[in-house]
């Protein structure tokens, strides 16, 4: 075997034209550069997946497939890995003749010289467009069709309620009312409260508006969050803690304020009896953690692994939404959200937010 390998090597050695051939016949996209990064060859599936001819490329250098905002350090940071001989494999932005955008695969790899003469990086370019997005598509299928039916659900309960709402307000106020009939009403309108936050619940769930960025104190949007829950928390003697440092973080203040009041909603029903309950941060890596830990009564093992599915819950006054809508919002930050809890010892929820969203070899020089 590798006599034979050491024969190919050979003849394309010999011969030009039969290397051309091989590199010609993948579907990859193969492209040579020197260590400049000046296009020395480029095999003719560019034409299919950038647009250009291999001759329009010949010369040229390989930033100009390249998005504008890659140029100042990821392309520079690929070459310079180039030249110290560090190969690359990783998901990477890039553009097309049209100047269209598409993900791609790109690995770079060098061949170098000892003279420098011979030295050429070899890239190898794989369009994964289509594929990411059958990923998705495959993937999200009965979630998605679970958000549309909650969707759905919520819009024929809204208009009905508001009915019932009216109507019940009129009646109670057209005749005189006796004590118990003050506590009826009373019931019915607490309950259809109940409902109506439900139902703005599962709207939100089904329609997580993309997040509007924006630099905001962490600090700040806790005490907004905890703010409704002040009268509870006091008259239920729960020992509320915040140790946050001060951070600013480019965030959606207003979905940040709902996935933070219901972790909190959480937190206080796990401590009906009064406890305590401690909201702390740090940053590790290139995250910001946000802890929100009560000492309750906990989750058992066989639940933990369902708690972000939509409708589950353990509680019968409960719909089960709360959490799926955090992860949502945490998703749609670029975050993730985790678990933690043992019974009657209490549950640790993590909000995980990305401190910079590109990698490093995007934003700095190597």
């Amino acid at each position: 075997m590798r006599n034979q390998t050491t024969d190919l090597m050979q003849v394309c050695s010999d011969s030009q034209g039969l290397l051309e051939k091989l590199l010609s016949c993948i579907q990859q996209v193969i492209i040579l550069t020197d260590l400049e990064g000046k296009i020395v060859f480029a095999c003719k599936a560019v034409s299919k997946v950038l647009g250009f001819t291999p001759d329009e490329l010949l010369g040229k250098n390989l930033s100009v497939i390249f998005t504008p905002e890659d140029l100042t350090y990821l392309y520079s940071n690929l070459l310079h890995m180039a030249r110290e001989d560090k190969p690359f494999e990783g998901e990477i932005m890039l553009i097309r003749k049209n100047e269209t955008r598409f993900l791609a695969f790109v690995a770079f790899c060098s061949h170098l010289d000892l003279s420098h003469e011979k030295s050429v990086i070899v890239i190898s370019i794989q369009d994964i467009d289509k594929q990411k997005q059958l990923e998705k598509a495959f993937k999200g299928t009965h979630y998605e069709d679970l958000i549309k039916i909650a969707n759905g659900i919520a819009h024929e309960l809204r208009n009905p309620l508001m009915s019932i709402g009216g109507f019940a307000n009129r009646l109670f106020r057209s005749r005189k009312t006796t004590g118990d009939q003050q506590k009826y009403y009373d019931y019915i309108i607490d309950n259809l409260k109940k409902i109506e936050g439900l139902v703005k619940k599962v709207e939100l769930f089904a329609r997580v508006p993309k997040p509007c960025f924006s630099e905001a104190s962490i600090k700040e949007l806790i005490e907004k969050a905890i703010q409704p829950y002040q009268k509870h928390i006091e008259e239920q003697h729960i020992d509320l803690t915040t140790n946050i440092d001060e951070t600013k973080l480019f965030v959606d203040k207003d979905l940040v304020i709902s996935a933070l009041s219901m972790l909190i909603e959480n937190a206080l029903d796990a401590l009906p009896d009064g406890g305590s309950a401690l909201i702390k941060s740090e940053k590790k890596d290139n995250q910001y953690r946000l802890y929100l830990i009560d000492a309750g009564s906990g989750i058992s093992p066989e639940n933990l692994p369902f708690i972000f599915n939509p409708f589950f819950s353990t509680k019968a006054d409960r719909a089960g939404i709360d959490l799926p809508v955090v992860k949502r919002i945490m998703e749609s930050h670029g975050g993730q959200i985790e678990v933690s809890s043992k019974p009657e010892e209490g549950t640790t929820f993590v909000l995980q937010f990305p401190l910079e969203r590109r990698r490093s070899i995007r934003i700095s020089r190597l």
